[in-house]
């Protein structure tokens, strides 16, 4: 069978030998019904659990609005517009407003990928990225797990706090969406580092869980205290195609955009696998390293112990964390990462850990225009020039009875 794998803007195409596959795990197809326009302005129209825009906002406020950065593939610019008129017509100008990238502890977003994200707005409304280790933030309280949160100035200062986002499997915080735009996304890093340290480790702290998951519910905290007044959600198929929109208070629009997304991304399948052949979903989720791991850790639901994972993501932008190349460097063990990460958290050094955790269960084979030394020698993988070499390489090492799993879109498909 071939299969088509994402990968950067185009794919690369898998053989899998028949005899071998036990099957290829698509996402449940929801097809758009509507246009995307529909979706968002009946949203808009329709909030849950707080007022429309239109309702609250009034001539002479300040407006911050929170966006996603260039690791994620909301689709801001279909979004955006629709926003901006509903504040137009309250007499809201453009100076009026300012575009908050939600960066956490990424770099900042470049004026290219502004305009990619946003359109014609990077050159119309001031744009700022969070800059997490910047001094414009302030302590607005503590949450019951005892981490202190510090926020964006330019978010506090405003009179309307609106988040857009979408709604995505996230592989230790539950789901993508509502709550993350504040906490890491408009936090300082204090914040973002203590969230992590106490709750990463937890056994609750998973993909596809919220409730009992100490990370959702410390994030969720924080972003109370921030007291965003409206959140726009959109969920997506795997053609990146609007299938849902969702509006209102945040957590509320994250719960019903979770319900979708596990309609369409968590699959249940028969048995697991001696080989799974994955892909990270293509750009923007394969933009570095650190993105696309998250298909590895996916992937692991359903690898064999001692197994093979054949990750493909073109990584254009490398490895995307310098902590989370320093410690893969720096400690052979996830043992030693644990110790070190419990007495002071480190995004990135967290990668490192999930990493090294996978190579204890699993070889894994990569297909990546990163630099092959790098990826051998720091990151401990095995690199192939094209799929169909890791493919055959996977069949000798396991044999030639060895079962395969296929994962075309693994950063975003909970495979159970």
């Amino acid at each position: 069978m071939k299969v088509d794998m994402p990968y950067g803007k185009g794919f690369v195409t898998a053989n899998i030998p028949d005899e071998n596959l036990i099957e290829v795990v698509y996402p449940n197809e929801i097809k758009a019904e509507k246009s995307p326009e529909y979706y968002i302005k009946n949203a808009l129209s329709n909030p849950m659990g707080a007022l429309p825009i239109k309702k609250q906002a009034k001539k002479g406020m300040k407006v911050a609005i929170v966006v996603d950065d260039y690791t994620r593939p909301c689709p801001t610019w279909e979004m955006m517009p629709h926003v901006i008129d509903e504040l137009n017509n309250q007499g809201i100008k453009e100076d009026d407003i300012t575009i908050i990238f939600a960066t956490g502890t990424h770099r900042e977003v470049k004026h290219e990928e502004a305009e990619r994200l946003i359109g014609n707005y990077a050159n119309e409304i001031e744009y700022i990225s969070n800059n997490c280790k910047g001094n414009d933030f302030t302590y607005i309280g503590t949450t019951s797990r005892g981490t202190d949160v510090k926020i964006k100035n330019a978010f506090l200062e405003a009179n309307l706090k609106i988040l857009l986002g979408d709604v995505e499997i996230h592989y230790f915080a539950g789901y993508g969406g509502g709550r993350k735009s504040v906490l890491p996304g408009i936090s300082h890093y204090s914040t973002i580092q203590h969230n992590y340290t106490k709750n990463f480790f937890h056994p609750m702290s998973k993909p596809g869980v919220l409730d009992g998951n100490p990370m959702y519910e410390n994030m969720t905290e924080a972003a109370r205290l921030a007291k965003p007044d409206f959140c726009l959600n959109v969920v997506q198929n795997a053609r990146h195609e609007i299938v849902g929109a969702f509006s209102g208070d945040f957590d509320l629009v994250l719960r019903k955009g979770a319900s979708l997304i596990d309609k369409m991304y968590k699959i249940k399948v028969k048995e697991k696998a001696d080989i799974v052949v994955t892909s990270a979903d293509g750009s923007p989720h394969d933009v570095n390293l650190y993105q696309a791991y998250k298909a590895i850790h996916l992937a692991l639901n359903v690898v064999k112990d001692n197994g093979i994972i054949i990750l493909a993501a073109e990584c254009p932008d490398g490895h995307g964390s310098q902590p989370y190349y320093e410690w893969m460097k720096k400690y052979k063990t996830k043992e030693e990462i644990e110790k070190e990460l419990s007495k002071e958290f480190v995004p990135g050094g967290h990668k490192a850990f999930y990493h090294l955790k996978a190579l204890d269960k699993a070889k894994i084979f990569m297909i990546s225009d990163m630099d092959k030394k790098m990826l051998e020698s720091i990151f401990r993988l095995n690199v192939f020039e094209s799929i169909d070499e890791a493919i055959n390489e996977a069949l000798i090492e396991k044999g030639k009875d060895a079962k395969i799993l296929v994962i075309p879109r693994g950063t975003t498909t909970l495979v159970i």
